[in-house]
């Protein structure tokens, strides 16, 4: 029809000479050079932050009225304008550093003894995993209402098909042929991030990268629904609590074996700066023992912390689920000078006319003085300086002032990493999907996660016109 229609026209031309009859008959045998790329969610920028930006205007249209209507807006019929937070080119540079480090950190896995001969999957545990996950897909079920029986499904399985599966590519996919079971294997071995960036003064959300694929991985690892141990990440918020409670950087913190809840905890002490810088475990339950399980949990829910968190003193050590959306909040008084702020990603809402129906300001609140976010400041800027973190200022050579704290779970099941300037704050997580699966050598949050904030402060800070 496209073509068809341009014939038409260079018709026309030549009837108002525009064009001779030689000229159009060269024109009309000619192919046309389409470029077209039909939009889906899959495509665009920040494909996982707009899923959850989807979700806030839906609710937002549910609580107002269109004058014109009568009814509650409409997010598709309504022409609204939606702006937000989000800046183009810390996304892009968030995506450019994700993609970096994961597909480095992805080789390391896959050469993992037990990923690298499958005997990870020949457990107890990853037998049914597998077999929960086979009765979770749309072949499973389709099979099942053919009439056939479990086995004669599990059978199917086992026969080699074409299909595509994700890959560390530019197209984020590759063709090969492979049984639907090892295509579970597969991909439940990829695995995931999560990278939140925002200005921790009003809470605008600069960069949102909620996974490795969202075309492959709806799951978005930001998200505040979505929960992982937090491992030492969690400390800083209760050295913060220790700090308003009389207790200094250079309070001698005691070393182990020191009683958790009947489990002892070993390892050294010291001044109590050193013990956040080095992520000492004894430290951080002495804190937990002097100070108390409710009362830090009263206080975690001060700095913004809404998932539950449960009343063990094992908690100290980052025992609690809880998402990356909330622990970058829970950072935030610490450049924020004391004032804890809510991440925000929508400015404001027009109609198709431009007439602004709603602005937005993120939620924010005086949590702790300001010399106490100081004071915690400089013992952050000690993980980076000679602590956990130090290969930001090693191998990584990130410059200015930074400062953090890096998270490691049991067997390094998650990788975090928390850190901020004095202008922007961000938080990266690192696992798989399923905890079952878990990196062996690894130092942890420094390793797994902290590579992907550090390209990504690197091309936030060299690019001059974001004035970072």
């Amino acid at each position: 029809a496209a073509m068809a229609r341009r014939n038409t026209v260079l018709e026309q031309m030549v009837r108002n000479e525009f064009l001779s009859e030689e000229e159009a008959k060269a024109l009309k045998i000619a192919p046309i050079a389409l470029k077209y790329l039909k939009l889906d969610e899959n495509a665009g920028i920040a494909p996982y932050f707009r899923e959850v930006l989807r979700d806030e205007i839906k609710n937002w249209c549910k609580e107002n009225e269109n004058p014109k209507t009568g009814e509650p807006y409409d997010i598709y019929k309504d022409g609204l304008k939606i702006f937000t937070t989000i800046n183009p080119k810390m996304q892009e540079y968030a995506e450019v550093a994700v993609y970096r480090h994961m597909q480095n950190l992805q080789k390391v896995f896959n050469s993992q003894y037990n990923i690298k001969d499958g005997s990870v999957w020949k457990t107890k545990d990853g037998k049914a995993i597998l077999d929960n996950a086979m009765k979770q897909t749309d072949r499973w079920r389709n099979l099942k209402e053919d009439g056939l029986t479990d086995d004669e499904i599990r059978q199917s399985f086992l026969e080699p098909v074409k299909m595509k599966v994700f890959a560390w590519n530019a197209n984020r996919e590759t063709d090969t042929t492979m049984s639907p079971l090892d295509s579970i294997r597969y991909h439940k071995q990829i695995m995931q991030i999560g990278l939140l960036a925002m200005d921790p003064l009003n809470g605008d959300v600069k960069a949102w990268v909620g996974g490795s694929s969202f075309k492959r991985y709806k799951y978005d690892h930001v998200n505040i629904k979505t929960k992982r141990q937090v491992g030492s990440t969690f400390k800083p918020l209760l050295y913060t609590l220790g700090v308003m409670n009389g207790y200094t950087p250079e309070t001698n913190m005691p070393g182990g074996p020191i009683d958790m809840g009947g489990k002892m905890i070993d390892g050294n002490g010291g001044p109590m700066a050193i013990c956040l810088a080095f992520s000492k475990n004894p430290a951080a339950v002495h804190l937990i023992n002097q100070l108390g399980v409710q009362r830090t949990i009263d206080f975690a829910k001060q700095c913004g912390i809404v998932n539950e968190i449960p009343p063990y003193p094992s908690i100290a050590l980052g025992s609690a689920d809880l998402s990356l959306f909330e622990m970058v909040q829970s950072f935030s008084m610490f450049p924020g000078r004391g004032f804890n702020v809510k991440p925000n990603f929508i400015s404001r809402i027009e109609d198709r006319n431009g007439n602004v129906l709603a602005s937005f300001r993120a939620e924010t609140k005086e949590v702790i003085s300001k010399s106490e976010a100081f004071i915690m400041t400089k013992m952050l800027q000690g993980v980076v300086d000679f602590g956990t973190g130090r290969a930001l200022r090693g191998g990584y050579a990130v410059p200015g002032q930074i400062a953090g704290k890096t998270g490691t779970t049991n067997d390094n099941a998650d990788g975090w990493f928390i850190g901020f300037s004095p202008q922007l704050l961000s938080g990266v997580w690192v696992g798989c999907d399923d905890p079952f699966l878990r990196m062996l050598y690894t130092a942890g949050g420094s390793q797994m996660a902290m590579p992907a904030w550090a390209y990504f402060y690197q091309q936030v800070f060299n690019d001059k016109s974001l004035n970072i």
